[in-house]
């Protein structure tokens, strides 16, 4: 069996940038960064008009249905954050693998 040659293979690789295209990832967190954004902010809307409906119903004044109610409605915002930070960590987590890559590809 023939090894194969690996100086020859490194040569034709040597130019090119095999394992991503920079300004797709750059693109791609910047869109995670932006629709976080966005979903809090809904999520933020949709609860807090949540409650006011609550409170114009009188939620207060009905016991537990109402206490709880006003939880769900509070359910919004945090199942909201809770995307907020996932897409935030997926942004960053991209930006900080890419910083690792150069940095490694420095040192080679």
């Amino acid at each position: 069996m023939e090894e194969p040659n690996l100086e020859a293979l490194e040569e034709e690789t040597e130019g090119e940038d095999l394992y991503h295209d920079e300004a797709k990832l750059m693109r791609v967190a910047g869109w995670a960064n932006a629709v976080s954004w966005i979903i809090l902010a809904l999520a933020a809307i949709f609860s807090l008009s949540g409650v006011v409906l609550q409170l114009q119903q009188g939620a207060l004044r009905l016991g537990i249905s109402g206490i709880l109610g006003m939880i769900s409605t509070l359910f919004i915002l945090l199942v909201g954050g809770f995307f907020f930070v996932l897409l935030q960590a997926i942004g960053e987590g991209i930006y900080l693998f890419m910083d690792i890559e150069e940095h490694l590809r420095k040192k080679s």
